[in-house]
């Protein structure tokens, strides 16, 4: 995760960039995710996600209302089966290269793609039967802490200063390391859905 960011912030400095056309914001959202495996997609898993971003805004007349975007975010993540649920924390790095469509001086549409990059920090198995539940750490022993995919928005900005947008991610890796005692399948995908706001300064 250091060297995405240490590279971003080069990428930054090298294409010259002057203070005005910087903006930096806070961001959060909801998400619905789901693990897709070999076998089937588990059903719908609802987390959350919070943290900081930054715009570059491009000023020349041939790149004019194009823009860069990094967030660095917590988001939880996950999937559930019957009596089954995984919980998976990653600090994640989604970059994104965008268009701002004007539509008048307080509302301006989103949309941009591009990668994100993910590290798991905390993960649970949990196994419920009757009253009890059995958890088991997910990262590492099971599930690569590393993950990499792809990433898509669309949003809306008013005033300047207050986003709404939509998002779907879905990885390009098998996360999975090892099989479940009970569970054959394997090159396990996390899928997600995120609708989310951000406020700018």
């Amino acid at each position: 995760m250091k060297r995405f960011l240490i590279t971003a912030v080069i990428l930054l400095a090298a294409a010259g960039l002057r203070a005005q056309e910087i903006r930096v914001g806070v961001v959060g959202d909801f998400n619905m995710s789901w693990l897709h495996n070999s076998v089937s997609s588990s059903d719908c898993y609802v987390g959350f996600g919070a943290g900081v971003k930054g715009e570059y805004l491009f000023s020349d007349a041939e790149a004019d209302n194009f823009y860069l975007e990094a967030r660095l975010l917590y988001s939880l993540k996950g999937g559930s089966w019957s009596g089954v649920h995984q919980n998976l924390g990653y600090l994640q790095l989604p970059v994104f290269a965008g268009y701002r469509y004007h539509i008048n001086d307080n509302l301006t549409l989103l949309g941009g793609l591009g990668p994100y990059f993910g590290v798991g920090v905390l993960g649970k198995h949990v196994v419920k039967v009757d009253d009890s539940k059995s958890k088991t750490d997910i990262f590492g022993e099971y599930y690569k802490r590393f993950d990499f995919g792809l990433n898509y928005t669309v949003g809306v900005e008013i005033s300047s200063r207050w986003q709404v947008f939509l998002a779907f991610e879905h990885s390009l890796l098998d996360i999975t390391k090892s099989k479940f005692d009970g569970l054959d399948y394997t090159k396990t995908r996390p899928l997600n859905f995120y609708i989310g706001g951000a406020y700018m300064f």
